[in-house]
Order: C-alpha cells, then sequence, then structure tokens
C-alpha cells in the first residue's frame, strides 16, 4: 500500500494500442501503449472507463520517505529535454537494480507520453520523486550517499574509479551537461572515454553504460 499523500495526475491507457495524456497538452495525440503491471508500486489507482480505457495516476513518493540501503544505487536526473530519452533512462534503471530516481527540475517529464512508451512499463516499477536539486542534496549528505557525476572535460575514468555505496549518478541535459550548481555537488566525477570527433554522447546511453558499470561494482548484501 503506497502512503496516502502522493501528488497524482491521470494517463489513460487504452487497449486499442493506443495512449492519451489528459493533463499535458496531448489530448489529441495518440501513442503507442506500453505494458504495464497491476502490481505495481507507481500504481495507487486503476479504473475501467466505459469505453474501455484504464486510468492510471501518477505518483511522486515524498522525499521524506525514501531511505538508502546501504549498497543501494539511485538515479537523479536535470534537464532531459527529450521525453523519449527519459523514458529510455527509466527502463534502463529498472534493468541496472536502481532503486529509485530523483527528478530535479519542473522540465523533465517522466509522465510525456513518449517517456511512458520509452519506457516499456518500467515507469511504474520506479519509485519517483521530484525535488530542487538542494533538496537531494540534502538527502543525499543525510544519507550518506555517495553522488558522482559525469563530464568529458573530467580526467577519471568511469571504470577507473571504486564506486562507494550508498551511490547515486547524476545525469543532466544532452546538450549542456550537469548545471555548475548540481555538478559542485558531486563526490566524485567521471568521464566516458570516446573515439573520433565524438564529444558527446546521448544521455541515455551515457546513463546506460554508467549505471551498469556501478551495478557491476556493487557490493553483494550483507548477509542476515
Amino acid at each position: 500500500m503506497l502512503p496516502s499523500n502522493l501528488f497524482s495526475s491521470t494517463l489513460q491507457f487504452c487497449p486499442i494500442s493506443s495512449v492519451r495524456s489528459s493533463h499535458d497538452g496531448y489530448a489529441s495525440g495518440v501513442f503507442p501503449v506500453c505494458d504495464f503491471r497491476p502490481n505495481c508500486t507507481g500504481i495507487s489507482h486503476w479504473q475501467q472507463s466505459p469505453k474501455g480505457s484504464v486510468q492510471l495516476r501518477q505518483q511522486w513518493i515524498p522525499l521524506a520517505g525514501i531511505r538508502a540501503a546501504g549498497n543501494s544505487l539511485w538515479l537523479a536526473v536535470e534537464s532531459i529535454e527529450s521525453p523519449g530519452n527519459l523514458g529510455t533512462i527509466i527502463r534502463t534503471a529498472e534493468a541496472a537494480g536502481v532503486s529509485g530516481i530523483f527528478v530535479l527540475d519542473s522540465e523533465s517529464d517522466s509522465y510525456d507520453p513518449a517517456a511512458v512508451r520509452a519506457s516499456m512499463g518500467s515507469l511504474f516499477s520506479q519509485k519517483l520523486t521530484r525535488c530542487p536539486p538542494g533538496d537531494f542534496t540534502h538527502w543525499a549528505k543525510s544519507c550518506g550517499v555517495a553522488v558522482v557525476g559525469s563530464s568529458p572535460a573530467r580526467l577519471l575514468d568511469y571504470q577507473a574509479l571504486r564506486y562507494r555505496w550508498p551511490a547515486a549518478l547524476l545525469i543532466g541535459s544532452e546538450k549542456r551537461g550537469l548545471f555548475e550548481h548540481l555538478a559542485e555537488t558531486a563526490d566524485f566525477t567521471v568521464r566516458i572515454p570516446m573515439s573520433g570527433g565524438c564529444e558527446s554522447i546521448n544521455d541515455s546511453v551515457a546513463a546506460g553504460v554508467l549505471l551498469f558499470e556501478m551495478s557491476s561494482q556493487r557490493q553483494a548484501p550483507d548477509p542476515q
């Protein structure tokens, strides 16, 4: 059972391969439906309408309710311009074993229809928290979470770092990277070496590379 004080708005999932948003200006748009699981943590309520659509309420878990286990892996995103990329990041985060995702700005819309579609259902099994960067930084420090940023300008190879746990990865804009005020809060900043003339890679690709490296280094849970 989820807490009763979660924020919510409504999406409609239609069985005839379409998904429609009732809150973000896409009311006239039709998008392919993604798979979802009725027992996912992201769904607190669903209702069958006379037309056969299922209404799902988007959920934001209050920051005060988030606790970091000793070997947990977290993700924080800021200014992800492409909803499709954001949905792919959410899907990748689930595959890498991320415990929850922090959305640190108002522009990154994880419930945009394109993000919902790209997440392929992972959106509804993730803990999602929206909060300002300062609140995230305070949470990380108070919970002993090591914050890891990435920048092509840094010297530390992402595979050379021995990650400390619990840990949170920061992913920023594909165009600008992390804003300076957020980059400065990182305990470690790594780079992904690139060949040829590439100066950067897609933010969802970068998230996947870094998350799976961090996941591979994660310590096994302590025996009970």
